[in-house]
């Protein structure tokens, strides 16, 4: 189980991710908006160093632990709804998203 500094952490990137504020995550990839030339939000203020490493070690996470970290902390919502909206039920949400924070834990 991961320790409360690594949900802090997690909920900082999730606020920045969902915020709408100048220089937030892009709405799509980088690397598409480099290819096509558009995308993101319009600014170019770069993402504060702590949350780019905790976007990072998401990016890498396991394909479902990830989905699950970014339904889960970027999305309102309760567990029940946010399990349903990656098709699991709320207690295989909260095993993946505890396996999640911890490969965060992990690797920072």
């Amino acid at each position: 189980m991961a320790n409360w500094g690594v949900r802090v952490m997690l909920t900082m990137w999730g606020r920045w991710a969902r915020s709408g504020m100048p220089g937030s995550l892009p709405h799509m990839a980088t690397t598409e908006k480099a290819r096509i030339g558009r995308g993101g939000n319009g600014d170019s203020a770069p993402m504060p160093p702590h949350v780019a490493e905790i976007d990072h070690l998401v990016c890498i996470a396991p394909p479902q632990e990830k989905r699950v970290l970014i339904v889960y902390y970027t999305q309102h919502g309760t567990v029940s709804e946010k399990a349903a909206r990656v098709d699991l039920t709320p207690s295989e949400f909260n095993d993946y998203r505890e396996r999640g924070e911890s490969f965060v834990a992990l690797n920072l």
